[in-house]
């Protein structure tokens, strides 16, 4: 479209260009002269606003003043009294909704995707402030009662001038009792940083995928393990890749502790050990099993020999907390747990299964029971069983005189 057309449109004219033949006067010979009509532009539809929009404006209002005068003066204040007073008498006769849902963006507060607040006093007080504690929407009751919203005046402004960062806001409503009012915390995106991947490797991911998609094509609901957005993967565009599913993250990052310590992080729930690595693999060990167990049996098995590895190499007393809590029961329970056992070497095979014996429920027959499980072929069953029985013959002192058979 032309200049001429382009300025028409900005400033709500019309051009009209008659055809050369109608005997439109030219300029000189040039070209036909374009001639402006005004158009009426239509009314615009007036906004939709939700019909308790001034009500809740109102309640907001008188929230945001309570908040300045707790901020202002003493909790104890007469002052405050009469600002929470005045904010639970208009929360208390709004007919409306129950509860009343609000998000927060940075600059005002959403009902029903309708913007309230900006350019008041409920941008200063309560929207930046929300905004600062990464709340990202708030439920209120209208049966919240006037210490709820004490409670929630004071934790507001005692979050906003605290530096530890301990607890989040909603915990500290929970902390003090604050049922009717519920915050809700925006999740704060972990950044995975994967460099450059192999192409050889994505191009492994290609294919899983296109195995996946054909394996869900008869469609379902879609599951997250962790929130949505939660997590984010910086790799190199000429990779191809525009997103990166847990499965494709599995495949992508060579060591399982590594995977483990990405897992953990999209928990918010990072260790501080020193040994992180080992801590984030002992937590998150059935997480990384499972993702290796979901993928083409001959990668699956490839993935589960570099996750036995991995185990044997934590601290033995890692390891062996391991292999008590998780491993062995998932063995004996069909989980996928157990299967990193049939890429332990058969020395820690051994001794690993021998574990067993240390339960204070466990029967003879238990070894052989989790042989079975582990589905051996039958030379390598032959090289473990002597190994076994040498092993159940010499038990810890905890426990002496306890006997297996292995069949």
């Amino acid at each position: 479209m032309g200049t001429a057309a382009t300025e028409a449109m900005r400033t709500g004219y019309d051009i009209v260009r008659p055809p050369y033949k109608t005997g439109v006067e030219r300029a000189g010979g040039g070209a036909p002269a374009a001639r402006l009509q005004a158009v009426a532009a239509p009314e615009a539809a007036p906004a939709w606003r939700p019909p308790d929009l001034d009500a809740l404006d109102e309640f907001l209002q008188l929230l945001a003043r309570a908040v300045r005068q707790f901020h202002t003066y003493p909790a104890t204040s007469p002052l405050c009294a009469e600002a929470l007073a005045a904010c639970h008498k208009a929360l208390g006769s709004h007919q409306g909704r129950n509860p009343i849902v609000l998000r927060v963006t940075p600059r005002e507060l959403l009902v029903d995707e309708v913007g309230v607040g900006a350019g008041t006093i409920v941008e200063p007080e309560l929207v930046s402030r929300l905004h600062h504690a990464r709340v990202a929407s708030l439920s209120i009751d209208r049966g919240a009662s006037p210490r709820d919203l004490s409670h929630f005046c004071a934790d507001l402004l005692d979050f906003d001038e605290r530096a530890d960062g301990a607890l989040t806001f909603a915990e500290l409503l929970v902390e003090h009792g604050v049922d009717k009012i519920v915050a809700g915390q925006a999740h704060r995106p972990e950044v995975l940083d994967l460099g450059a991947p192999l192409p050889a490797l994505c191009d492994i991911v290609g294919r899983e995928r296109q195995r996946r998609d054909a394996l869900l094509a008869g469609g379902g609901p879609v599951a997250y393990r962790y929130p949505p957005g939660k997590g984010w993967v910086r790799l190199d565009p000429a990779s191809g890749l525009e997103t990166v599913s847990l499965v494709d993250l599995a495949l992508l990052v060579e060591d399982p502790a590594d995977v483990a310590t990405m897992l953990l992080r999209l928990t918010d729930d990072e260790t501080s050990e020193p040994d992180a690595r080992g801590a984030a693999l002992e937590r998150k060990f059935s997480e990384v099993a499972t993702l290796f167990a979901s993928l083409d049996a001959r990668l699956a098995r490839l993935l589960f020999a570099r996750l036995a590895r991995a185990v044997l190499e934590l601290r033995p007393e890692r390891r062996t907390a391991l292999l008590r809590r998780t491993i062995l029961p998932g063995l004996l329970e069909g989980r996928v747990d157990g299967a990193v056992l049939k890429d332990f070497p058969d020395v820690d095979l051994a001794e690993s299964l021998c574990l067993l014996l240390d339960l204070e429920t466990a029967a003879p027959e238990v070894l052989s029971a989790a042989l079975d499980r582990l589905e051996l072929p039958s030379e390598r069953r032959e090289a473990v069983v002597p190994l076994l029985r040498a092993r159940a013959q010499t038990p810890p002192p905890a426990e002496p005189g306890t006997e297996a058979g292995v069949a």
